[in-house]
């Protein structure tokens, strides 16, 4: 785990996150549905959903599993990829920092979070971009992500597509791609 020292930002960081909502005992505002509380709660549900365990390495420390589980997700979701670039924003975050006395897991505790928890990491992705599929144009582009490619021909009246089944290739194609990309990215570092 890392103690409270953080690290100056890149001068060309533009990635604001709000971290302090996933710091333990945080009181959740009802009034607000925004990305940042809709991945809490969807990490809540997936860690109470009984058919999931999710696992949070004892190198974590006081960070309970839902708190991990939302704050990766986010960070992903948010097109923050290395675990260092991770931990680096967690001590960033005063109010995130304070609610752990200062000590955040480190990037080899978040690689091995991740490792352990894909599936349970995944499904969190899915509800959000499933939630933003609902809410924004198709055609959008999200922040990290691919343009999308030239449509593909028509097909035959028998071949057509539910909009159900466009979104759900869509919502889990962009999960596995974030997911994939941190591991490719961590993969890459010197320290792994």
């Amino acid at each position: 785990m890392s103690e409270a020292k953080p690290k100056q930002p890149a001068a060309d960081e533009t990635t604001i996150l709000h971290l302090n909502k996933f710091a333990p005992g945080q009181a959740e505002p009802a009034s607000e549905e925004g990305a940042t509380i809709f991945i809490k709660r969807a990490a809540e549900q997936t860690v109470q959903d009984a058919n999931r365990r999710v696992i949070v390495p004892a190198s974590a420390g006081a960070l309970p599993a839902g708190d991990l589980l939302g704050a990766v997700a986010y960070c992903y979701a948010k097109g923050v990829y290395s675990s260092a670039d991770i931990e680096r924003k967690m001590l960033q975050d005063p109010e995130f920092r304070a609610a752990l006395d200062g000590v955040v897991p480190d990037p080899q505790t978040i690689r091995r979070f991740r490792r352990m928890n894909r599936e349970a990491i995944q499904e969190v992705l899915e509800k959000f971009y499933t939630r933003l599929r609902k809410q924004k144009p198709p055609t959008e582009v999200l922040p990290g992500a691919q343009p999308p490619a030239p449509a593909p021909p028509t097909p035959a009246a028998n071949e057509v597509q539910r909009p159900e089944e466009n979104t759900s290739m869509f919502v889990k194609r962009e999960a596995t791609e974030r997911i994939d990309q941190a591991t490719f990215i961590d993969g890459m570092s010197q320290d792994y």
